[in-house]
């Protein structure tokens, strides 16, 4: 098996870490639709943990070269007023071609699961399968459900409504390893300057320095997850992504993995863990009546 490349930027600040990364990995797309899904949780600071900085964003933009279409998207509680608060609709100004969507009210389109782990068909934006170059900017973040919130979960985020979400948010385990098949991830990088452990809803801030970046989604979630002190191995869907697709062998570039490993915090909130049996009821009595 090939060795795929991932870089490791050491660095404490979101902007200088991406450009290092990218421009070590010699990162450029020309001539391609581009579509960027950040991980936006509200309009929160990527200092609290929860939401990719834009520097990150940014970084990738000033990469991009004579691609006519750039969309940059996220279908978080209130998509419209987070990206103005975190300064995307500035930089969409900046930038010619880029277009900012609010997943939760783009058109939809139905796909069917090729092998089916949790449902047969799933609902996503209608866009995203107009653009040809998928970059995936992910959180570096634990989640009680998931196991961690890194590139494979952040594919979440092109199911658009919340009652969609709602199908396949408690049996996210498995789904995300239909969501994957469907929607294919071109380059990855996660912020992991500041990430969040424990509960995924609730701001529990690590700061660890860290941004990784590649193009195999699997080795960049990988690395990510051996910074936070977690084997991917012990989580179920990443084992059957590995049987599915591959276990990558990884060439790491750039920092020591000594230099920011840490140990993240794993575990849920009372109410957040009774928020969930609710949802769990919820989504069997609505995938009962709904297309799914």
């Amino acid at each position: 098996m090939s060795h795929t490349d991932v870089y490791l930027a050491t660095s404490t600040d979101p902007y200088t870490g991406a450009c290092e990364a990218l421009d070590a990995l010699h990162f450029s797309v020309t001539g391609k639709n581009v579509y960027i899904k950040p991980n936006l949780t509200g309009g929160r600071p990527s200092c609290e943990g929860l939401t990719s900085d834009i520097g990150l964003v940014r970084a990738v933009l000033e990469r991009l070269n004579g691609c006519a279409r750039i969309t940059i998207g996220e279908s978080c509680s209130d998509t419209a007023n987070a990206f103005k608060d975190l300064g995307y609709v500035r930089l969409a100004e900046e930038f010619p071609n880029v277009q900012l969507e609010d997943i939760r009210t783009a058109p939809v389109v139905w796909k069917p699961v090729p092998r089916s782990f949790h449902t047969a068909e799933i609902p996503f934006n209608a866009s995203v399968f107009e653009h040809d170059y998928i970059i995936n900017i992910a959180k570096m973040k634990t989640h009680s459900l998931a196991g961690v919130t890194l590139c494979l979960k952040n594919i979440f985020g092109f199911v658009p409504t919340r009652k969609q979400k709602l199908m396949y948010h408690p049996f996210i385990r498995r789904a995300l390893l239909d969501m994957n098949q469907v929607v294919h991830s071109h380059f990855c990088m996660v912020d992991g300057i500041w990430g969040n452990e424990f509960d995924e809803v609730q701001s529990t801030p690590k700061k660890t320095g860290a941004v990784i970046a590649g193009d195999d989604l699997l080795a960049v979630d990988i690395v990510a997850a051996e910074v936070m002190g977690i084997n991917l191995s012990n989580i179920d869907t990443y084992r059957m992504a590995f049987e599915m697709w591959h276990d990558p062998e990884i060439n790491l570039l750039g920092g020591e993995l000594d230099d920011v490993k840490t140990r993240y915090r794993q575990g849920a909130l009372f109410s957040t863990r009774l928020r969930y049996l609710k949802e769990t009821a919820a989504s069997l009595a609505y995938r009962a009546v709904n297309r799914h």
